[in-house]
């Protein structure tokens, strides 16, 4: 089964390093939701105010669904299981962990944490998650309960340490546990602490980064005061040097979904070319919500490609909508959602042959071993 993976990850780098813009190979990577309800009710969250929005929300997925992306998953080096929901409320999950993993594809999970309780994460320990994410947005419980009511702050943070605990007994690694920070000005005032708290936790790495704005009312209501920001980001980086805490910033440009609302193709482009980009996300990843729709990234969710009724994924991933982004990208004539996207690469060819070789001697390297080992989590991530 492994071969099929190493020969696509050959195709996808070959789609790239000759610029088609119809590629040949399937995802690298898929973005797959498992359920799209939740139990918070965030104030920047795409379910409580946007213009235009065609992501599902609490939608069930069914088991037949999922098991008819086996195809996929064989092909896939790595899923990010979750969408715009809360994934412990899908009390399949770990079922469909374990089913991707039949395939000896990674899994990484986002959760808020919530749900998180001793049972789920021994599974987590069990299922040998490659990564995990949080969103906690504060480092208070008031401040929380602010950004994502009702709240829950403290029993996170507990079940955080509990989970850290039982991963260092086991003397692993995995998953990868990361917290992030999404800075606006309900929780300005606590950035800078946040590597603090992630170094009391135990965690892995700290992300913090600005927020998307879903609508232009939701920009009125959240958007911090510019040198605030500023003052507060350099704040932040500061104390996570003194903390010797892996940090991380996305600088990402808050108004990337509205500039998606208005997108309409290459005419809406500048016609001068520039310096040839290409979307890592476009490129590798196919993001699936729901059952079977696909859009082009997780910013720009206006826009549906297709389904998968429509045909598989290499049908849907050629569509023109697609095909136009890739181009563009290449062309240097980058379109207004993707200006300072954290996804968008300069294209280097020499630099691209390297990652090449590297992912496609891994990939027929981890065939010939027979697939996933150290399943008690104790080899490095990413190896």
């Amino acid at each position: 089964m492994d071969w099929i993976r190493a020969w696509n990850t050959f195709q996808a780098y070959c789609d790239l390093l000759l610029r088609r813009t119809r590629p040949r190979a399937y995802p690298l990577e898929l973005s797959l939701g498992t359920s799209s309800y939740c139990n918070l009710r965030c104030i920047m969250c795409p379910r409580e105010g946007h213009e235009g929005n065609r992501m599902p929300f609490d939608q069930p997925v069914s088991a037949d669904y999922f098991h008819g992306l086996a195809p996929y998953l064989r092909r896939a080096n790595e899923v990010s299981l979750y969408g715009l929901g809360e994934p412990f409320i899908d009390k399949e999950y770990f079922r469909k962990v374990e089913f991707v993993h039949s395939f000896g594809t990674e899994v990484i999970l986002s959760t808020n944490g919530i749900l998180m309780d001793e049972k789920r994460r021994r599974e987590i320990i069990r299922t040998n998650l490659r990564g995990l994410g949080i969103s906690l947005d504060a480092v208070t419980e008031k401040t929380y309960s602010i950004i994502r009511p009702p709240g829950g702050f403290s029993r996170i943070v507990e079940n955080l340490k509990a989970l850290v605990a039982m991963r260092n007994e086991r003397h692993g690694n995995r998953p990868l546990i990361a917290l992030s920070f999404a800075m606006m000005r309900q929780n300005l005032h606590e950035v800078a602490a946040f590597p603090e708290l992630v170094k009391s936790i135990g965690a892995d790495e700290a992300i913090f980064h600005t927020s998307l704005y879903m609508s232009h009312a939701m920009k009125e209501r959240i958007e911090p005061d510019a040198e605030l920001q500023r003052k507060a980001v350099a704040e932040t980086i500061e104390n996570a040097r003194k903390l010797n805490v892996k940090l991380t910033y996305w600088n990402l440009d808050p108004m990337t979904y509205l500039r998606s609302l208005e997108y309409t193709g290459a005419d809406s482009v500048p016609q001068q070319a520039g310096r040839s980009y290409y979307c890592r996300h476009v490129w590798r990843n196919a993001m699936l919500q729901g059952e079977g729709e696909l859009f082009p990234c997780c910013y720009m969710t206006n826009h549906r490609v297709g389904t998968l009724e429509e045909g598989d994924l290499r049908v849907l991933r050629r569509k023109p909508f697609m095909a136009e982004l890739r181009e563009l990208h290449f062309e240097g004539r980058i379109p207004g959602p993707c200006r300072n996207c954290p996804q968008l690469v300069p294209y280097r060819r020499k630099q691209l042959l390297r990652e090449a070789w590297s992912e496609i001697r891994s990939a027929w390297k981890h065939s010939w071993n027979g697939g996933m080992e150290n399943k008690t989590g104790e080899e490095h991530v990413g190896e």
